[in-house]
């Protein structure tokens, strides 16, 4: 199974975009989708930005990862605030205050 990561273009240039996954996490990625701007959302797999979405399927994404993480902490014993604490620095990092909690 192939899981993809949302990420925020930062910059386009030719065939490399420059994307934010958040948390401090900036890489360089190889384009491969058409009429990809600055600012654009996507989906990055293995160094590769593989689809364009817009800003709400990538924040689905995002929640869903986040879903995961919470169950799994649940499943170790461990805190499930912090995971939720952390997805939401995250989510504002990338995404910006756009009334999601």
């Amino acid at each position: 199974m192939c899981w993809g990561v949302p990420a925020k273009v930062l910059k386009v240039e030719g065939f490399k975009a420059y994307v934010d996954f958040g948390g401090g996490v900036k890489r360089e990625a190889l384009v491969a989708v058409s009429d990809l701007k600055d600012g654009d959302y996507v989906i990055v797999h293995a160094g590769i930005v593989i689809s364009k979405v817009d800003r709400e399927e990538a924040l689905k994404v995002l929640e869903a990862y986040m879903d995961m993480a919470v169950q799994q902490a649940r499943e170790d014993g461990l805190n499930e605030e912090e995971v939720k604490q952390y997805y939401k620095a995250l989510k504002s990092e990338v995404f910006g205050d756009i009334g999601y909690e």
